[in-house]
C-alpha cells in the first residue's frame, strides 16, 4: 500500500491508546507521511489508512467515521478485550511498517443498514431493539421477507451480523459466526417464551421489527433513538463493507477466539 495520509482514532481515555497513537505519529512524521488524529471537522479526507487505537469499541467508532468508503482499517490493541484487533499498541511500528511494505491481507466485514422513523445508519457488530430504560420490556412483531416470522416478549431482539456474533450477541446465547458466513443472526434477548430461539437467515434479507410497545434502538451500543408503539425499523446487509487489516502474526479467526475469549482447555 502506498501510504500517503494516515488518521488514527484513538481512545483518548486510555493512556495507553494515546501512548500508542503518539508513537504511530512520529513513525509517519519519520516516513514523510501526513498523519492526524480524529474524527476532524469539515468533510472527510482521502485516507490511504485508518488506525484505531484502543478497544474494539474504537474500531467500530472508527469504521462507522469512514463508512461507505472501502478504506482500510488497521485496529490496534490499547485497552478492551481487543478480539478484532491486528496487533498490540507497543507493536504499532512494526505494524506500520508491514502496512507501507504491503505484506497484509485485508478481511471484508459484513455491515448492516437499519432504516426507521427519521432515521438511515449502518452499524458493524448490530442492531438491537430494546425495552426503554424505564420498564426494561418490549413487545416485537419480526417479520422475514415480509412474513411472519417471531413474535417477542422480553428485553428485545439482537440482529448481529457474523462479526458481532462474538459480541453482544454470544453473550445473550446466539452462536459464533464465522466471519465469511454470509447471514444475519436473530437473537431474542431473555424472551418470556422458552420456545424462541437464535435463527440465521440469508444476508439479503429484509428484516422487519414492528413495536407493539415503546422501545429503543442500539447501533453498536450507541443509543439512536427511542421508538413508540407501531414504529417499523428495517434493517438488511449495509450495500458497502468494512475492511479490516489483518497481519502475519494476528492469527486465524479461531486461534484469536479461543484466546480473547477463554475457550481452551
Amino acid at each position: 500500500m502506498a501510504l500517503r495520509r494516515v488518521l488514527f482514532v484513538p481512545n483518548l481515555a486510555r493512556p495507553a491508546a494515546v501512548a500508542a497513537t503518539e508513537r504511530g505519529l512520529a513513525w509517519c512524521r519519520r516516513e514523510g507521511i501526513a498523519a492526524e488524529t480524529g474524527p476532524g471537522k469539515g468533510p472527510p479526507r482521502e485516507e490511504d489508512l485508518v488506525v484505531a487505537v484502543g478497544g474494539d469499541g474504537t474500531l467500530l467508532r472508527a469504521a462507522a467515521l469512514v463508512y461507505p468508503r472501502p478504506v482500510p482499517l488497521l485496529a490496534v490493541h490499547a485497552g478492551g478485550l481487543g478480539f478484532l484487533a491486528a496487533c498490540a499498541g507497543e507493536e504499532i511500528e512494526g505494524a506500520l511498517d508491514l502496512v507501507a511494505a504491503g505484506q497484509y491481507q485485508v478481511e471484508r466485514r459484513a455491515r448492516l443498514l437499519a432504516e426507521g422513523p427519521g432515521f438511515t445508519r449502518s452499524a458493524l457488530n448490530d442492531a438491537v431493539v430494546v425495552g426503554p430504560d424505564s420498564e426494561r420490556f418490549t413487545a416485537l412483531e419480526v417479520a422475514v421477507d415480509g412474513e411472519p416470522a417471531l413474535a417477542v416478549e422480553g428485553d428485545g431482539l439482537i440482529v448481529s451480523t457474523p462479526t458481532g456474533s462474538t459480541a453482544y450477541a454470544l453473550a445473550a446465547g446466539g452462536p459464533v459466526l464465522a466471519p465469511s458466513v454470509a447471514g444475519l443472526l436473530l437473537v431474542p434477548l431473555a424472551p418470556h417464551r422458552l420456545g424462541i430461539r437464535p435463527c440465521l437467515v440469508p444476508p439479503q434479507t429484509q428484516i422487519s421489527i414492528r413495536l407493539r410497545r415503546r422501545g429503543r434502538l442500539l447501533l453498536d451500543g450507541n443509543s439512536v433513538c427511542e421508538l413508540e408503539p407501531e414504529a417499523v425499523v428495517n434493517v438488511t446487509t449495509a450495500p458497502a463493507e468494512t475492511f479490516l487489516v489483518r497481519l502475519a502474526g494476528t492469527g486465524s479467526f479461531f486461534t484469536r477466539l479461543r484466546g480473547k475469549l477463554d475457550l481452551s482447555d
